[in-house]
């Protein structure tokens, strides 16, 4: 795990160290701009440069750039967006010859390095800033943002962050605007970083239950699913055949009588169950949600009553209310329309999204996992960043799976936040393998390839 910080926090801990250490500004400067540089590099190296220089140290950073790329570069062209500067801007602007500098934006570049404004830009553009911005999303060049893609105004190709990995990067209205994100520190001591509340988690978190040759179908946890709908009669069967490929033992579904039907004919494992016989069932834990379109506010008190860990997804989520509490026994996985529906239903205004996201979790002692190309776990006042960037895992059923994934590692007796990781890491590990297999695919061949995965 990697952490993360705010915005307020990068800035304090910056000028903190920066203050203890005597850290020169020039040699953070030097050292950001060759770090970046580097990672650069092929798209650089003979290519047809553009560097776009910002007043403030950002600025800076770019027009050192500039200067190391004069050798190697096929043609480097530096346009200032403002005439003045602070004292290191200006200084490095006299560093390079004249020749270099142009009063107009060309077209005809391979690369552009965005060095305009970093995480210190508040408010919006001005016209002429927003023209120049704005017409880079229609350049075939490759962008490459220094720190953040200035207002997050366009999409880069790359973005460079320096000193720590910054929180807001992750934001899903931001992620899509950075591309891949690379990480580079200047020179500050690392092991004097402040504590972070939120954490960059990859796959080598992913820790599963391992079963042993005295495992049998009671061991491995016994799923109880509530969904299924006319409408929906696929989802809660791809819920519950995901959950027997991720370790689950037994599989019970409670549904509509003609979706229990459907399902029986062809998946026998699954356990029928009539909705007023729900209190024989002895299951270890519960799935809200797959399919259930108008769903049962009954069923989900029922649920709550035993005091069973849950996974409540899709429809189960529209159910929750002011003053449900889940005494940290459940598992949210809204995609993000179902989770701005749930923040109306719960009336929290926070605009900012890490802090909603603890509100959320907190307000109903949940694990909360909120689906975007990034997925966010928040548990109380914690968070988890999964950077999954994989538009293959965007198909019909793939929430379905992944849902099912967690209620699987819920009955074998994993708690919420650690079913909540490993699902959404295991999830995405299938992701990409069938990805690099396949391009696009079915949510039935990622069923397939959970057993294999987990």
């Amino acid at each position: 795990m990697e952490n993360l910080y705010s915005l307020s926090t990068s800035s304090k801990m910056d000028h903190d160290l920066i203050s203890r250490h005597s850290l020169s500004e020039d040699m953070l400067i030097d050292s950001a701009a060759k770090g970046a540089f580097d990672i650069s590099l092929p798209h650089i190296e003979g290519k047809r440069v553009l560097f776009l220089v910002g007043k403030g140290n950002n600025g800076s950073d770019a027009l050192e750039m500039a200067r190391l790329s004069l050798n190697i570069a096929k043609s480097v062209l530096v346009y200032t967006l403002f005439s003045t500067g602070n004292e290191e801007n200006l200084r490095r602007r006299k560093l390079l010859p004249p020749s270099v500098f142009t009063s107009l934006v060309p077209n005809d570049v391979d690369t552009i390095v965005d060095g305009v404004f970093g995480f210190s830009f508040h408010g919006s553009l001005n016209e002429d800033l927003a023209s120049v911005f704005n017409s880079m999303d229609s350049s075939s060049a490759y962008k490459i943002a220094l720190d953040v893609p200035s207002g997050f105004s366009y999409r880069a190709d790359a973005t460079i962050t320096f000193m720590c990995r910054k929180m807001e990067l992750y934001y899903p209205e931001n992620r899509r605007k950075c591309g891949e994100i690379f990480y580079f520190n200047p020179g500050f001591p690392e092991d004097e970083y402040y504590p972070s509340d939120t954490v960059l988690i990859t796959d080598k978190e992913y820790s599963p239950r391992k079963f042993t040759l005295s495992d049998y179908k009671n061991t491995r946890g016994h799923l109880f699913v509530f969904g299924g709908s006319t409408r929906y009669p696929g989802a809660p069967l791809i819920s519950s055949l995901s959950a027997f490929h991720a370790g689950c033992g037994l599989v019970s579904l409670c549904s509509e009588r003609s979706v229990l039907d459907r399902i029986f004919s062809s998946h026998p494992s699954i356990m029928g169950v009539e909705k007023d016989s729900v209190d024989r069932v002895k299951n270890t834990a519960f799935l809200l949600g797959p399919g259930w379109d108008a769903g049962d506010r009954g069923l989900l008190d029922y649920a709550k009553e035993t005091k069973k860990p849950m996974v409540l997804d899709a429809d189960a989520i529209k159910l929750i209310k002011k003053g449900d509490f889940f005494s940290s026994k459940a598992v949210l996985t809204p995609h993000y329309g179902e989770y701005r529906t749930l923040i109306g239903n719960l009336g929290i205004e926070e605009e900012d999204f890490a802090q909603r996201g603890r509100v959320v979790s907190n307000t109903l002692d949940a694990v909360l996992v909120v689906k975007t190309s990034v997925v966010w776990i928040f548990y109380k006042d914690k968070a988890y960043v999964y950077d999954g960037s994989n538009p293959s895992l965007g198909v019909a059923g793939s929430g379905d799976v992944l849902s099912g994934i967690i209620g699987a590692f819920l009955s074998s007796g994993m708690g919420v936040l650690e079913s909540a990781i490993n699902g959404v890491i295991l999830h995405q590990k299938c992701g990409k393998s069938l990805s690099s297999m396949l391009g696009f695919y079915t949510s039935e061949d990622l069923l397939e390839e959970v057993g294999k995965e987990r």
